[in-house]
């Protein structure tokens, strides 16, 4: 059993969830609605494509544990948070992942009620010790109601956006960081790039450069303002039509850069995090 499927989902942490609700509407995207994880501090607004989709994760009943969210809002303040690999079976898949040198914790379980589509949606998360992945934030999703998250509503967008097609992140030494990464994917899934590499997810990217070369990743991007190394910083979302998305955009009073093949958002308009959208 191949113990990857690629990307799943990326966790954008927020301090205000209907804040971060209305942002995200404002760009686009249809937000399902709120679900409070079940003895949990957190909840979230979920924006799904047909294979991924995105998390807008914040605190909303602070007495329960938060899994460190709030230390890392403290830290570094809203933007992306970490990356969900989706698995066929994350209890199958423990043992041939910790054989492939990953140290793991669970799988543990998850469930948050739905209204859209109405049930309990439950997973089973392993999450992946970050020393063994170059530093990389990274855990495992594994969906138990695949048929409570998606429904026609939620998979249309007014941005016209289809996938969350890839991830981009700032790492002292790009090549270490992959090779660690690529104990989950395969040493042939990375390529070697001017900025630093690819690694090929088998659904979405995965791109690494140093703070020097980012700007060769993304063209005249800057560096992630935070300390910390390595770091999320990039998120590319799909869409149908680039030139559709940017006419939205510009209606919306979003001003979006066309940089490349690439349009971009900026910080203050998404919560903290650079979003590219391409087609």
């Amino acid at each position: 059993m191949n113990p990857v499927l690629g990307l799943d989902h990326c966790i954008i942490a927020v301090e205000d969830l209907e804040g971060s609700r209305q942002d995200y509407e404002k760009l686009g995207f249809t937000c399902a609605p709120l679900g409070n994880h079940q003895n949990r501090a957190t909840a979230n607004h979920c924006l799904m494509f047909p294979e991924t989709y995105l998390e807008l994760l914040g605190v909303n009943e602070p007495e329960n544990p938060d899994g460190g969210l709030r230390e890392k809002l403290a830290a570094r303040g809203e933007g992306l948070h970490r990356l969900a690999l989706g698995t066929p079976d994350a209890d199958a898949v423990k043992a041939q992942v910790e054989a492939l040198g990953v140290r793991t914790d669970g799988p543990n379980d998850l469930a948050r009620p739905s209204k859209e589509p109405e049930g309990m949606v439950k997973f089973r998360n392993l999450f992946l010790e970050a020393d063994d992945l170059g530093g990389m934030p990274v855990f495992m999703c594994g969906h138990k109601t695949p048929e409570l998250m998606r429904n026609e509503r939620l998979l249309t967008h007014k941005n016209g956006a289809n996938r969350f097609a890839g991830i981009t992140g700032i790492a002292a030494d790009p090549m270490a960081t992959a090779l660690a990464l690529s104990k989950l994917f395969g040493k042939e899934s990375i390529t070697e790039t001017g900025y630093g590499v690819e690694i090929d997810s088998g659904r979405g990217f995965i791109r690494l450069a140093t703070d020097a070369s980012i700007g060769d990743a993304h063209p005249g991007l800057q560096t992630h303002p935070a300390a910390e190394r390595p770091i999320w910083h990039v998120l590319t979302i799909g869409v149908d039509d680039l030139a559709a998305t940017a006419a939205y955009l510009q209606g919306a009073g979003i001003e979006a850069e066309k940089v490349g093949d690439a349009l971009r958002v900026q910080p203050d308009d998404a919560r903290g995090l650079i979003m590219e959208f391409v087609a």
